[in-house]
């Protein structure tokens, strides 16, 4: 029985004992799971470091000193935080940024005491997300993870959820985003559309294939680019069929830059088919005053229009003879 009660209390004792004592600016490893722990600790992918009250550090495993190309031993247990991001920003990874600043408003975000992630670029075009845990203790926890790759893909993603996959032009679905933030708050003199329709584009297409035709597409998007402002649109709604979104643009002027736009879609191609092709282009416009202007009924009145332009071959803007059930006139016509 006495046998029995003195390995009851070693066992007893064995339970207490911790795996990881902490002891100041450093760690006493238990012999069989201590070396275990910080050998995990170093195979992550990410960086980690574990700072103390005073904002000291306790520990920084291998992924911190890969992330930030540090040798062994220059993040040493004790040193300050701040002193790590002036380590680092005298590397050259800070962009410039001072590190008094970086870490003023690291405390600031520390101060809240909750958990948090900061996404921050380095000069070298890495983009590394920071995650700040706050300790029980008053200590806290930073973890560093190498998003760059991630992010990227993600813009990829929507860059092609929004863009034409054969010219890089905004689809329907990005171009009546934009139409309806445009329509429902007008800037400066209003906007315009302009709906465009290629006129015989189905005979290249069928006489000189697919790639031929493609081909085609591609230039007439890229003539569509040519002269747009920072906050015009040109688009590719599906086929043969293209709008501008023209964002401050008076009826006075619109017209003049529908001609030259349409002089422009008008001259030869080049698609490798050993000779040029040429195509029409019918334009119809549409514009918008300063009030909010539904987007629907823009849609509408630069459709009507360019039914218009396919009959008099050259562009056209609505105006009251283009109503629906009228008979066209002149007065529409360039």
């Amino acid at each position: 029985m006495a046998r029995a009660g003195r390995v009851s209390a070693r066992l007893e004792r064995r339970t207490r004992e911790p795996i990881v004592m902490a002891r100041p600016y450093g760690y006493c490893r238990d012999r069989r799971l201590g070396g275990r722990v910080m050998r995990a600790l170093d195979s992550l992918p990410h960086g980690f470091c574990l700072f103390d009250a005073g904002d000291r550090l306790l520990f920084a495993n291998a992924g911190y000193r890969r992330l930030f190309g540090q040798p062994d031993g220059e993040a040493r247990p004790g040193m300050h935080a701040r002193t790590l991001i002036a380590i680092n920003a005298a590397q050259g990874l800070k962009s410039g940024r001072d590190p008094e600043q970086i870490w003023t408003e690291r405390r600031r975000f520390l101060a809240r005491r909750d958990p948090g992630t900061l996404l921050q670029t380095l000069s070298d075009g890495r983009q590394i997300a920071l995650t700040l845990q706050p300790q029980a203790d008053g200590g806290w926890v930073a973890l560093y993870e190498d998003v760059t790759e991630r992010r990227r893909a993600e813009t990829l993603l929507r860059h092609m959820a929004h863009h034409d996959p054969l010219t890089d032009l905004p689809n329907r679905y990005l171009f009546e985003a934009r139409l309806e933030r445009a329509t429902a708050e007008p800037t400066g003199q209003g906007c315009a559309l302009l709906c465009i329709d290629l006129d015989g584009f189905k005979p290249v297409n069928d006489l000189y294939g697919h790639a031929a035709g493609d081909a085609l597409l591609r230039q007439v998007a890229e003539r569509l680019r040519e002269g747009l402002g920072e906050q015009d649109t040109a688009a590719r709604l599906g086929g043969d069929e293209f709008a501008l979104l023209l964002a401050d643009a008076p009826a006075s002027t619109v017209l003049d830059r529908a001609r030259r736009i349409h002089e422009r879609l008008t001259e030869p191609y080049a698609i490798g088919t050993g000779r040029p092709v040429l195509v029409g282009a019918a334009i119809g416009i549409a514009c918008a005053t300063r009030q909010a202007f539904e987007a629907r009924t823009l849609v509408e009145r630069a459709d009507a229009a360019m039914y218009q332009a396919k009959r008099l071959g050259h562009p056209c803007l609505w105006s009251e003879a283009l109503r629906f059930g009228h008979a066209p006139t002149a007065e529409a016509a360039l």
